[in-house]
């Protein structure tokens, strides 16, 4: 099932040449096509190329990723890890519960990025997520999943091969 989930996402994605908003074009360009490897896991690897493209200075970790955390600190000494944070949120999965407190969070702001790895293993969440109406752009990157909260952007989704 995995797999053919995959060959849809490949045959449904597109990459840079495929998307007409400048926000989203300079963050895959910019940030996402950056050949920089933090680490083999492509999930993880797209978290830390975002915290250094956004230049974020506070992540709130709503689930443990203890290989995540340690990376953070080796490789970002200046970010700290906060609970009340909304400048970068990190979810490790889509649950019940992360559904519902996204859903609920309404102290979001025009900067806020949502970091959500292995989206796959619930997709039905994610596309829930993607049509809650404060969520104005979402990619979809098949290991992981971001969103934003832009005002000032038409309601996208985008479907990236990175």
């Amino acid at each position: 099932m995995q797999f053919l989930r995959y060959l849809f996402f490949i045959f449904s994605s597109t990459n840079q040449h495929g998307v007409h908003s400048p926000f989203v074009y300079a963050l895959v360009t910019k940030c996402l096509y950056k050949n920089q490897k933090h680490t083999s896991d492509k999930s993880l690897n797209t978290a830390l190329k975002l915290l250094d493209y956004f230049n974020s200075s506070k992540v709130c970790f709503k689930d443990r990723n203890t290989e995540l955390e340690k990376l953070v600190q080796q490789k970002f000494p200046k970010i700290v890890a906060d609970e009340n944070s909304v400048d970068f949120i990190y979810l490790d999965t889509l649950s019940e519960k992360n559904l519902a407190y996204l859903r609920n969070i309404n102290s979001v702001t025009n900067e806020t990025l949502i970091f959500i790895n292995a989206i796959n293993k619930n997709y039905t969440h994610w596309n829930q997520l993607i049509t809650l109406e404060k969520v104005t752009v979402s990619i979809d990157t098949f290991h992981c999943g971001i969103l934003f909260f832009r005002r000032e952007q038409v309601k996208e989704h985008f479907k990236i091969r990175i």
